[in-house]
This record gives structure tokens, sequence and C-alpha cells, in this order.
């Protein structure tokens, strides 16, 4: 697992003692989250393929998610944006010619998701069900990354920009310390 990796990312930008240990930590995370995602009691299906995908459902692909949010605060942090979590009330036009972002209900269920964490461990902790919080993890990876794809969120001409830079810090907050209720590391680049 970890030399199929180790394979995708070798042409990144990476020492080759940084590729080693992403390759291990992703492996690591791949196998994790295949046997994590079950809930307890029913069968595990393991396919090595998808497990190592960094598309999908899998660890490599929460981890990517993860990866790719930390960028983005580091890159708004360096071009002087800080994150703010007020918005004023000219900003909350969600006409389509001013809308804040091209979706209008992306923010709200990313919003909603990153709310619902606590519940989730909570849950998870109370019926000993660990596939509550990797469940959760993948879904709240798939809403970021369509956030993410649908909305331009570093620019600095962009008043709401601060804002969504807060969105993208909580979710990368809830995805380390998620991950991290799984045993999975949370690489800040991939």
């Amino acid at each position: 697992m970890e030399n199929a990796i180790f394979e995708k990312i070798k042409d990144r930008d990476f020492t080759e003692i940084e590729k080693k240990k992403v390759a291990i930590d992703v492996g690591v995370s791949a196998l994790k989250y295949s046997i994590l995602k079950q809930a307890i009691g029913g069968d595990t299906i393991y396919d090595f393929e998808k497990s190592i995908s960094f598309e999908g459902d899998s660890g490599p692909y929460m981890q990517y998610s993860y990866a790719r949010a930390r960028s983005l605060v580091g890159k708004a942090e360096s071009q002087g944006i800080k994150k703010n979590t007020l918005l004023s009330s000219d900003m909350l036009s969600f006409d389509k010619k001013n809308a804040l972002f091209s979706s209008d209900w992306l923010v709200t269920d990313l919003e909603k998701m990153l709310y619902r964490f606590p519940e989730i461990v909570f849950r998870a902790s109370k019926e000993f069900e660990p596939h509550y919080v990797a469940n959760y993890l993948i879904e709240l990876s798939r809403i970021y990354n369509s956030f993410y794809g649908n909305t331009q969120i570093i620019n600095k001409d962009d008043d709401s920009s601060p804002y969504k830079i807060a969105l993208t810090s909580a979710f990368s907050v809830v995805m380390k310390n998620g991950l991290y209720l799984l045993g999975i590391e949370a690489p800040e680049k991939m």
C-alpha cells in the first residue's frame, strides 16, 4: 500500500523523507478508514484501489481535503487576508447577480455540518461506534470540496473572503480533530 501511494505522489514537490512520511500516513489512513467506516458487527468489505484513492470514499480523500484547506488558509495569511466570522448585511445578498457564493446552499450545508461535530462524537463514544465519526468526516469532506469547487475562497477584492477563510479554517480544525479520534494523521500537505 505504501509503495502504491508513493507512486501516486512521486512527482509532488516533497523531499524524499516527506514523501515517505506521507506515503506511510496515507497508507495507514487508507486501511484504518476502510475498517472504521463499517458498523460494528457488519461485514468489512475492502477494496485496495478505492482505499488508496485521493477521491471518493477513502481515508486519503479526507486527508487531502484537510491538506487543501490548510494550504488555502496559509495562502490567505500570506496575502494578508485574515479570517473573520462576521459578515455585514450587504455581504448576505443571495440574489444571482451578487450571490455570496455560486450556490446559495453550500455554505449553509457546510456550517450545519460543522456544527454537528460534537453531537456525532458524543454519539460515537456513547455507542462505541467509530463509524459515526468516519462517515461524518467523509460527508464533511464532500461538502467542503463542493464549497471549494464552487467558490473563490481567496480574493483580496471580495469582502466575504475573510468569512470564507474562517469557514475553511473551521473545516480544517474539525477534520484534524476527527481524524485524530480515528487514529489517522492529518498531513499539512499531500
